[in-house]
């Protein structure tokens, strides 16, 4: 039994399947309403910054009458006191003047270590040295007048505070005892 072979029905011409074109508008749409968003949330954000510096420079003017007059208080003290500063800086500057001027006094009236005239080098008058080491030693001659027949006083204080008492025509001689001072 054979079957007869029957063909199925074509149908009509065959076409490919229809293309659409690509759609480029959607994304390019997206982008731009984000970018406008992001204008928007931006000019929102600037606005509430510029409220709050304007509410920053006009609360001065709006301070109550408490806190202004406390202020007030408060700026008196402060001027109050500036002045109380002033003064006090003049009266230091005068005593740092009248400490410079005793300390060049000082320095004027101090000798150390050499041979120095008196009336010429230095003043006459009593000088105290301070402290002194063992191995001190100080001489007064006549000046002009050499080796022994010149020397007028000596001495090796071994320590402690020797004191001199120089006049015009002396010469002073000191060795390893700092500093002597005018009495």
């Amino acid at each position: 039994m054979s079957k007869a072979f029957t063909p199925l029905p074509t149908p009509g011409p065959v076409s490919a399947p229809a293309r659409s074109k690509p759609r480029r508008w959607p994304w390019l749409t997206g982008c731009a309403a984000a970018f406008l968003l992001g204008l928007a949330v931006g000019a929102v954000g600037d606005s509430k910054a510029t409220k709050v510096v304007t509410e920053q420079v006009e609360v001065p003017g709006e301070i109550p009458g408490e806190q202004r007059e406390a202020l007030q208080q408060r700026e008196a003290e402060l001027d109050e006191r500036n002045i109380e500063l002033d003064e006090r800086s003049t009266e230091l500057d005068a005593r740092e003047a009248a400490l410079q001027k005793e300390e060049q006094e000082v320095a004027a009236n101090t000798i150390g270590e050499g041979v120095w005239t008196v009336g010429v080098d230095i003043e006459p008058g009593t000088y105290r040295a301070t402290d002194v080491s063992s191995m001190c030693y100080w001489e007064i001659r006549q000046t002009g007048v050499t080796g022994f027949e010149g020397v007028i006083n000596n001495g090796l204080p071994g320590g402690g505070n020797p004191s001199v008492t120089l006049s015009e025509g002396q010469d002073f001689q000191t060795n390893r005892c700092g500093e002597w001072t005018k009495q």
